[in-house]
């Protein structure tokens, strides 16, 4: 056939309508990206691809294609994206001039679509014309249904070398795809130990297309890239549905002994990319929960921390009995010998913790604060401070150095007048000398003492590391220190200390401090 002829013969169609393969890359805000196989039958010479059930959020402009495999070759010519076109009112128009019947109180009449005027339709019977409301139980023909889709599809022309199946390869963005990561932590405070540290992923699908055995790899990070608003007239997102961690009814620890496979982690650029070990379908409106890490048995340090404050003084505080809060913190270590040693992503921990019958009672909620490397050290800060550790501050006493106004440098020179009045009252002329220059003014320093009070409501005695905010060039007249205190550091505008509280006691900490104040 020679190009003048094909260009005038009608291109052979084929249509996709599902991937046989895709996976994604999902981000916390933004559009994710798509990559999927489709297989299509195509004939030789021009032909017209259709690549169905795209989802409502598909982002105009982001297609690629990545591969077409297949016997000889396939030459693209264009390519553009087609909105979901299934309604009512384009059903009623492929179905004019073709048979409809509908009801009429008990009986059914049949005959032929002649017109769509607004809400009404124009249908020519037997008995002539008539004219149906939209509310009628209508029956189209079943070819009225023909190239009409309820998503949107995206419609390739091309050219092929030889006839047969091709694999096609393309990649598209899409909004309405996220996830988010939150950890729950079993904490054994006897043994010193998480029980369990978990990662679950909660993935929401609300694009508008149901995800079909994908493999998800998750990006917690923006993909700035592409204008993720709705598109076409895409329905309005739905609420987001809460996924609420799930919280155990009763049982000892020992209940918490399951396994669950971790997500590989690779470095991407500078980001972590986790992908999950198993693949994943998700109803349009759905959240779906899997889980990115699950590890047990992870030993921690606990620590008491007096965060740093102000200092009242005496006759602020008065007969004030409320105390200072005395937050709580766990120690971890990122690392293999601590069961871990997986890239972590930021994210809310609930904490668990056994009472005494072993039962797991939701007890505080913290927060990996950040990305944690393999390797690297983290801490949790428990939200609720302890309930039996707390503090007082206090400034004892304050003192500042009096303000010295100096006399001046060169005073004026006073010398008698002579004249006829010799011998009555002396006349004196001042002559001021220039002056010397201006003087220097002396600094002032104020002189302060703090006192520190941790009580201990415990029956075991406790260690509680303080800080403090002091100025940056202080004098510490009278140091910190005593036998209930260690580890004392002060630099950088900061001090702390280790202060060791008895069962049932308290420790107080008193230190002078000299800094200048103009």
């Amino acid at each position: 056939m020679s190009k003048n002829q094909e260009q005038g013969t009608p291109a052979a169609t084929a249509v996709s309508r599902n991937a046989s393969a895709s996976e994604m890359t999902v981000y916390i805000g933004g559009p994710a990206i798509v990559r999927e196989q489709r297989q299509v039958e195509v004939a030789e010479g021009k032909v017209s691809v259709t690549l169905e059930g795209l989802p409502e959020q598909y982002v105009p402009g982001s297609l690629t294609i990545s591969k077409a495999a297949g016997p000889g070759g396939l030459k693209l010519s264009a390519f553009s994206y087609r909105p979901a076109s299934l309604s009512l009112e384009a059903l009623l128009q492929k179905a004019v001039g073709k048979p409809i019947s509908f009801s009429a109180g008990e009986a059914t009449v049949k005959g032929t679509l002649c017109h769509v005027i607004g809400h009404q339709l124009v249908v020519k019977t037997d008995q002539g014309v008539q004219v149906v409301n939209y509310d009628s139980s209508l029956v189209l023909d079943s070819a009225c249904l023909a190239e009409l889709t309820a998503l949107p599809a995206v419609h390739l022309e091309a050219r092929s070398a030889k006839a047969g199946a091709f694999d096609l390869g393309i990649m598209y963005a899409t909004g309405g795809l996220a996830w988010a990561p939150r950890f729950e932590a079993f904490y054994d405070a006897a043994a010193e130990k998480l029980t369990r540290l978990a990662c679950w992923v909660d993935i929401t699908n609300e694009s508008g297309a149901p995800v079909r055995e994908t493999r998800f790899q998750l990006i917690h990070g923006y993909n700035n890239g592409y204008n993720s608003q709705p598109q076409y007239g895409a329905r309005p997102r739905g609420a987001r549905l809460a996924m609420a961690s799930a919280m155990p009814m009763g049982g000892g620890l020992e209940s918490a002994a399951f396994g669950a496979d971790n997500a590989e982690v690779e470095t991407v650029g500078e980001q972590k990319l986790y992908t999950l070990p198993v693949e994943l379908s998700i109803e349009p409106g759905e959240t779906k929960t899997t889980a990115l890490m699950l590890a047990e048995n992870v030993p921690v340090t606990a620590e008491y921390l007096l965060s740093p404050g102000y200092f009242p003084s005496k006759a602020q505080l008065r007969d004030r009995q409320d105390k200072l809060p005395v937050h709580v913190r766990l120690l971890v270590k990122n690392d293999t010998a601590s069961s871990l040693g997986v890239a972590l992503p930021p994210g809310a921990v609930n904490v668990f913790e056994p009472d005494s019958k072993g039962s797991l009672q939701r007890t505080d909620q913290t927060n990996v604060s950040t990305h944690v490397a393999v390797g690297e050290s983290f801490q949790l800060t428990l939200q609720t401070p302890s309930r039996d550790i707390k503090a007082k501050r206090c400034q004892v006493s304050v003192k500042d150095d009096p303000e010295v106004v100096e006399a001046p440098a060169n005073p004026p020179t006073v010398r008698p007048l002579g004249g006829p009045d010799v011998g009555q009252r002396p006349q004196v002329a001042v002559i001021a000398e220039p002056p010397a220059g201006k003087p220097e003014k002396k600094p002032r320093y104020r002189t302060e003492t703090r006192e520190v009070v941790v009580f201990n409501y415990k029956d075991k005695a406790v260690d509680v590391l303080v800080q403090d905010s002091v100025p940056a060039e202080v004098e510490f007249t009278k140091p910190i220190g005593g036998n209930s205190v260690k580890n004392v550091t002060t630099a950088g505008g900061a001090a702390s200390y280790l202060v060791t509280v008895p069962a049932g006691g308290e420790t107080k900490v008193k230190y002078t401090i000299k800094y200048r104040i103009a």
